[in-house]
């Protein structure tokens, strides 16, 4: 009997507690790079639904001659306007949840615009920042933490 309980297999304490550790130690390495992966997909996104509604935008203007309202004198940036409800957020409005809210901000005449991507939900702590777009295809980065100039930032994040 002694020479059966010898022979059953199992793991011992120390080989289980070894296993755990290596597991902490990928997990420590690999989740932080996972969700970075994750940011810089919703980054793309949101870089790829400004560039939408600039497209978006240039054929209004050359319908309208104007940025900022139809050719009846609507405002397209007013809260039930045609690019709120079009481009407000990033994922599009009814693709999900938000992770960036799309400001249109047009100059007084109606000729010039600015159009700002703001973090929001999941994304409202990346330290890449916001995401900003005029319409000379100026693209400028604000409210960026842990790089030293927004140009490090942009670079580093939105390239």
């Amino acid at each position: 009997m002694s020479a059966a309980r010898k022979h059953a297999g199992g793991f011992t304490l120390v080989e289980v507690m070894i296993t755990v550790a290596i597991i902490a130690i990928l997990s420590a390495i690999a989740y932080p790079s996972y969700k970075e992966h994750i940011a810089k997909g919703k980054r793309a996104q949101v870089k790829a639904s400004l560039a939408q509604a600039q497209q978006w935008l240039e054929r209004h203007y050359s319908e309208n001659y104007s940025y900022a309202k139809t050719a009846g004198g609507t405002d397209i940036n007013a809260d039930d306007g045609i690019f709120k409800t079009q481009f407000g957020t990033s994922p599009l409005p009814g693709e999900g949840a938000a992770n960036y809210t799309i400001a249109l901000t047009p100059n007084e005449a109606g000729t010039g615009y600015s159009m700002k991507a703001t973090r929001t939900g999941s994304m409202s702590g990346d330290r890449c920042g916001d995401y900003v777009v005029n319409h000379a295809g100026r693209k400028s980065v604000e409210n960026y933490t842990g790089f030293d100039a927004a140009l490090a930032a942009a670079s580093a994040c939105w390239n």
